[in-house]
């Protein structure tokens, strides 16, 4: 009885590594299995979600990195332009896709915002993962009132000037909005007063008429009317000088380090994406940024190319939202 038990004893401890064993080598090949996947990356074509319409600058300049991605990667790449809501439509069809990296979304400053705008979305910040900045692009603030030429000017005119200064954007909450209240407030014009319009084009023609008092767009947009001299431009919001407006000095040097700012691009992809996909199409995007024939492409809108890793994105990321965030509270700005 007693061998019998021993036996038995040892039967047991034997099934017990034997089924140690198993457990390891399916892990094993699990592992190699996943990392064989990922290796192979990417192995069919990539849905590249633009939540914004064809044919405006977010989109070309989305086409114009995926072009080049293709290239590198061997395999089509294919934008999805899911516009509506604010961005907020085609952020939440990517941030529900499959985590595989074959759906990555292009998004603006506009994802930045939205958590302080709407109290409610159908996604969360968590549920995405940032890969890269794509490209960021200087705006230039502009006018059409007599007698304003320089920045000191139209701070003189909202600061000391019988009436409040206006300035046009796109809507509320929008770029253009958030920059115009903190350059209001970081250069004491008392009572500025914001004039939301339906889009750029409504705004603009207001702008150049006088109705309106300034604003801030991008050069691209405002570059034929400043040529045609309708606009004046005051400064360019970037850190330095634009090669397209050269003459036009930048809010550093005119003493506002703290107003500096980009309309910018990034990707982004769902959340559990494997680590080694999105360092691999971090990698990829980088060397897209340093081409010498998209670089050119991007600068005829006054566009730099980036390229930045996936922490140095979600930095930048956390910078803008913070910036932002703190405007949109303290206006009490919300959109739903």
């Amino acid at each position: 009885m007693h061998r019998s038990a021993q036996r038995a004893r040892s039967v047991l401890r034997l099934a017990a590594r034997h089924s140690l064993y198993l457990a390891f080598g399916l892990a094993a090949a699990l592992a190699a299995a996943g990392a064989s996947a990922q290796d192979a990356y990417p192995n069919r074509p990539i849905r590249v979600v633009v939540p914004y319409p064809a044919g405006g600058n977010t989109d070309i300049i989305a086409r114009d990195v995926m072009k080049e991605l293709s290239r590198r990667l061997g395999q089509p790449v294919v934008i999805d332009n899911k516009p509506g809501a604010n961005s907020i439509l085609g952020t939440e069809l990517a941030a529900k896709a499959a985590p595989d990296g074959y759906t990555l979304l292009v998004v603006i400053g506009a994802y930045a915002n939205n958590d302080s705008l709407y109290r409610q979305l159908p996604y969360k910040s968590s549920e995405l993962v940032p890969i890269s900045q794509l490209t960021r692009t200087s705006l230039v603030l502009v006018t059409a009132r007599p007698g304003l030429r320089t920045l000191d000017d139209l701070v003189r005119s909202g600061a000391q000037g019988p009436s409040p200064q206006s300035f046009a954007s796109s809507g509320v909450g929008s770029a253009a909005h958030l920059l115009g209240e903190r350059f209001a407030r970081s250069t004491a014009m008392k009572g500025a007063m914001h004039v939301p319009y339906k889009g750029t084009a409504d705004a603009t023609t207001d702008l150049v008429s006088g109705r309106v008092g300034f604003m801030f767009d991008a050069i691209s947009a405002m570059g034929p009317h400043i040529r045609q001299g309708r606009l004046a431009a005051l400064a360019v919001t970037g850190q330095d000088r634009s090669p397209l407006l050269p003459e036009v000095p930048s809010l550093t040097e005119l003493g506002h380090p703290e107003l500096v700012t980009y309309a910018w691009a990034g990707v982004l992809a769902p959340a559990r994406t494997p680590p080694a996909i999105v360092r691999k199409l971090a990698d990829e995007f980088a060397q897209v940024m340093k081409g010498d024939e998209l670089r050119t492409r991007l600068a005829a809108i006054s566009t730099e190319p980036v390229g930045s890793t996936p922490a140095e994105f979600a930095r930048f990321i956390a910078q803008e939202a913070r910036v932002n965030g703190d405007v949109i509270r303290q206006l009490n700005i919300s959109l739903d």
